[in-house]
């Protein structure tokens, strides 16, 4: 007897992908709701260590959640939704190349500070901002770039299936802007679909998610976290190890209410890894079994 795919209708693709979100949104919240419980309890030593534990347990929920439904719900592999962890050579240099060259340009225009901390508070930072970003990575591609991308491709074609996820990418982060603007809430949307698209690109030449995690991983790691911060004298925050202080109120500079992730200077970098992307060939999609 045939047994019916995730795919085999479009209500039935949409309702996977609505399926996968609220997975994803639980992940989040249990694990968030469980560490207040927990931390009201017994508070942690040192504030950095509320971050790595609150993303480590978000990070392995949300796996455990998506590995049940998709293995003992659906009886299919993750693998076939592009999960697993192979790296393509290509695309570590990504990784680093793109946000080294983003950050460059930044030091160069603005003006630098360093902020001395203890050796101890340096390594909790580096710490929690790597399982910060390893987190936020890992989940936004099992979710955009595995689930989604991989439906969507099923059920109808390769560039439905890089383009859509890649705007509701875009859209999703609407929801963390600090300030709304007409101006930068397009600005947002045009940077925050074409990353979309670049880790999209990531993730089908290289045949699984491993690519584009590791770029999103990375960047998130240099561009989010607070080993660095780009910012306005007016808009600075925290306490980062380097801060750079932009000398422009331009939004095209500071990317408007979301931050320089949605500038113009990280559009043209996303925009050259696309184009490097799209001229490599993708492999065949995962099978479904």
């Amino acid at each position: 007897m045939h047994r019916q795919n995730p795919w085999d209708s479009t209500a039935g693709t949409i309702k996977q992908i609505v399926i996968y979100f609220v997975l994803f949104l639980a992940g989040d919240l249990c694990s968030s709701i469980a560490l207040d419980v927990v931390f009201s309890a017994v508070p942690l030593p040192e504030s950095w260590m509320y971050l790595a534990v609150r993303s480590l347990a978000a990070l392995l929920l949300t796996w455990l959640l998506f590995w049940l439904y998709t293995v003992k719900i659906l009886h299919l592999p993750m693998s076939s939704f592009r999960i697993t962890f192979s790296i393509k050579g290509w695309a570590a240099a990504c990784a680093f190349l793109l946000p080294a060259a983003v950050a460059a340009f930044y030091l160069v225009v603005g003006t630098q500070a360093v902020y001395p901390v203890p050796p101890g508070t340096m390594v909790g930072v580096i710490v929690s901002s790597l399982l910060f970003a390893l987190s936020a990575g890992i989940k936004e591609e099992m979710l955009f770039r595995g689930y989604m991308m991989t439906l969507i491709e099923r059920r109808w074609n390769k560039w439905a299936a890089i383009l859509v996820p890649s705007i509701l990418f875009g859209c999703a982060h609407l929801l963390n802007m600090e300030a709304y603007s007409l101006s930068g809430v397009l600005l947002l949307l045009a940077s925050g679909s074409l990353v979309g698209i670049m880790f999209s690109l990531a993730a089908d030449r290289g045949g699984s998610i491993g690519s584009s995690a590791v770029i999103h991983t990375v960047w998130n790691l240099v561009m989010v976290t607070d080993l660095l911060h780009i910012t306005t004298a007016e808009g600075a925050y925290g306490s980062p190890l380097l801060s750079v202080i932009i000398p422009s109120e331009n939004i095209l500079l500071t990317g408007g209410g979301f931050g320089m992730e949605a500038s113009l200077v990280s559009a043209v970098g996303y925009g050259a890894v696309c184009c490097f992307l799209a001229r490599k060939r993708s492999p065949a999609i995962p099978p479904a079994a």
